[in-house]
């Protein structure tokens, strides 16, 4: 394993992994990836439901979107390796959001926003969705978005492309925890490493994911940005119903097809911050299956199959991520955190702008300043509105 490298990056998830792959692509040679567990047991990507959505309210967030559903449509040749598909079973089947509390105006705001930046998007009415998704109840819906063209994929399959394309292009994969940074005049020059090794650098980047804030914290860097625990299903209808697209309401409510069956879930946001992985025994039951009920009334019988937890790395201040450098740490360590749900869309403009920071020195596909650290310190929060 080479003891220095151009570029450091700590986590090799699927943001980290991203970085690594642009990097090498912009022609950065020696590039190391610093992942504590090359099995990804606990990581957040391969326990989400990877869906990929331009519906947002910021231009920002529309535009990485569009880029990673752009990337992610050709992911399959684009990160193939020795001839072998990278196949991640994009499935292109939209999304559709739902007002079912008070937030119509808010979504018909955001839908003008949305056109405006390219998202072919249509509105309709509570008759107009239950005529064309007969299964999803009009109750209390006030209005819903459909972005037809959306998609999600397999995340665990987008990881282990990203991974294995950035090795094919002569980026590093080093397996071990970092314990702290050593700084000089300054800037960090080394990872120290649980193993007592050290890996020096030029660059280093803080992909650390949920794990983030102890990175940050090496350097003096005060990242408000936590584990926040979330529970997934899998079940099954009894009742067959017609090809839904990944469905989201106002009321927190998220569930898509896959394979026979659907996934989603109903996050609770008043979970503490923290590391939880056991499944509650009665939340199921008591929170989301009356919810999905109330939606979609065929799911009054159901199976429930399966039932896991993963972790948002939570940013506290805004629910929106830390790009780049901070004005007060050092200068050559730079953030790629608190994406609060939504790193996989957003890791492939995630990926490109580091690079563009690292090796042109600024954003050059897309502005993305509005996610600097300096907003945090200038109590500019940057969140987005309406269904986040």
């Amino acid at each position: 394993m080479p003891a220095s490298a151009d570029v450091v990056i700590a986590g090799g998830g699927i943001i980290g992994s991203s970085i690594a792959y642009h990097l090498a692509v912009r022609g950065v040679s020696e590039v190391v990836v610093i992942e504590r567990d090359p099995t990804y047991e606990l990581a957040a990507t391969p326990r989400s439901n990877g869906g990929i959505r331009r519906l947002f309210s910021r231009p920002q967030n529309i535009q990485m979107a569009a880029h990673g559903l752009a990337f992610y449509r050709a992911f399959a040749e684009t990160m193939a390796v020795d001839g072998e598909p990278a196949d991640i079973s994009f499935r292109r089947q939209g999304y559709l959001f739902v007002s079912d509390r008070d937030g119509a105006a808010q979504m018909e705001r955001n839908f003008e926003t949305q056109r405006a930046h390219g998202v072919d998007a249509v509105v309709m009415t509570a008759t107009e969705l239950a005529m064309r998704f007969p299964s999803v109840s009009p109750n209390d819906v006030a209005l819903a978005v459909l972005s037809e063209n959306d998609a999600w994929i397999d995340p665990h399959a987008a990881l282990m492309g990203f991974r294995r394309k950035a090795r094919a292009l002569g980026v590093t994969y080093r397996k071990g925890e970092v314990r702290d940074f050593e700084c000089e005049a300054g800037d960090v020059r080394r990872a120290v490493l649980d193993d007592g090794s050290t890996i020096s650098g030029e660059q280093f980047v803080n992909a650390g994911g949920a794990w983030c804030a102890e990175l940050a914290a090496h350097v003096g860097i005060d990242l408000p940005v936590q584990p926040m625990s979330r529970e997934s299903y899998f079940f099954k209808a009894e009742s067959h119903l017609e090809p839904l697209p990944f469905l989201k309401t106002e009321s927190d409510l998220a569930i898509r097809p896959e394979g026979d069956g659907y996934v989603g879930g109903l996050p609770a946001w008043d979970e503490p911050d923290g590391w939880n992985f056991e499944v509650s025994p009665d939340y199921f039951e008591r929170r989301v299956w009356p919810a999905l009920a109330e939606r979609i009334p065929a799911m009054e019988t159901l199976r429930l199959e399966r039932s896991w937890r993963g972790h948002y790395a939570r940013s506290q201040f805004d629910l929106s991520p830390y790009l780049g450098n901070t004005p007060t740490g050092p200068k050559n360590f730079h953030l790629a955190n608190g994406f609060s749900g939504h790193g996989i869309m957003h890791a492939p403009a995630t990926g490109r702008a580091l690079a563009e920071l690292l090796v042109d020195g600024h954003f050059v596909s897309l502005d993305l300043s509005c996610f600097r650290y300096a907003r945090l310190l200038n109590n500019e929060p940057f969140r987005e509105i309406g269904i986040v």
